[in-house]
Parts: structure tokens; C-alpha cells; sequence
């Protein structure tokens, strides 16, 4: 008999297709686990192991929510140092306001009041003082 590429090809698809099914079921059978060990008695190291962890589980609770504490109480004095800054810098805005007008006659830096400069203080004036000359010493 005559073997063709179609016959070659029905077998090897049948071969994957075995090989998958079998996969399968061992995944399946192994996941099942059909002989638990619970039976025999935890080991001393096990038994230590699994106690060391439960303590170190509390531990961790206790901390995490001495921390949460910690940062409610801490946000609570952000907030009141940032309002502290910010009564601080409205004070110094205002005091530099006040000095403004007092020291440019009158005029504030943004106000209408109908200066010749546009509303704007003019700066105080600016005094020159010229550089010593430069000696030549005669020759080009």
C-alpha cells in the first residue's frame, strides 16, 4: 500500500492530539492530588517556621497602624505650618505693599491712581559716576 502526504499528516495530527490528551490528564491527575500528606506529623523547623510567621504577621499589623497613626498626625501639623507660611507671606505682601507706596509718593505698584507712568512706581534715580580715564602711552 501506497503511503500520501494526506495519510503522513492524519498521523501526525492524531500523534499531537494523543500526546495533548495525555498532557491533559496528567495536569488533571496531578492537580487532584490523590495522596494527600497529611497524615504523617509538621516537622519541628515547619512548626517553628509557621509560628515565627503568625508573630511576624501581628507584628506587622501593630506597626502598620502605629504608622497610619503617625502620618494622620503629621498631615494634621502640614496643615497647620502651611497655614502658618501662608499667614506669614500675606503679612510680607502687605508690609512690602505698604512700604511700596510710602517709600515712591504715594503711587502703588498696581493700582489706578493715575501716575505718569502707567500705574507703576517709578524707580528712584539712578546717579553716574564716570571711570577713571585710561593713560596712552603715546605710541599706535
Amino acid at each position: 500500500m501506497k503511503t500520501t502526504d494526506r495519510s503522513k499528516r492524519r498521523v501526525r495530527w492524531t500523534a499531537i492530539g494523543g500526546t495533548a490528551l495525555m498532557g491533559v490528564g496528567a495536569a488533571v491527575a496531578i492537580g487532584a492530588n490523590p495522596f494527600p500528606h497529611s497524615d504523617r506529623p509538621k516537622d519541628a523547623d515547619v512548626v517553628a517556621l509557621e509560628k515565627r510567621e503568625k508573630a511576624l504577621a501581628t507584628e506587622a499589623t501593630r506597626v502598620n497602624a502605629l504608622n497610619a497613626e503617625r502620618w494622620a498626625s503629621y498631615r494634621v501639623q502640614l496643615a497647620s505650618r502651611n497655614k502658618e507660611i501662608a499667614a506669614v507671606r500675606a503679612a510680607n505682601a502687605q508690609a512690602l505693599a505698604s512700604a511700596s507706596t510710602a517709600s515712591y509718593g504715594g503711587y502703588s505698584s498696581g493700582g489706578s491712581s493715575g501716575g505718569s507712568s502707567g500705574g507703576y512706581a517709578s524707580a528712584p534715580a539712578a546717579t553716574y559716576v564716570p571711570a577713571a580715564p585710561v593713560a596712552s602711552s603715546g605710541s599706535s
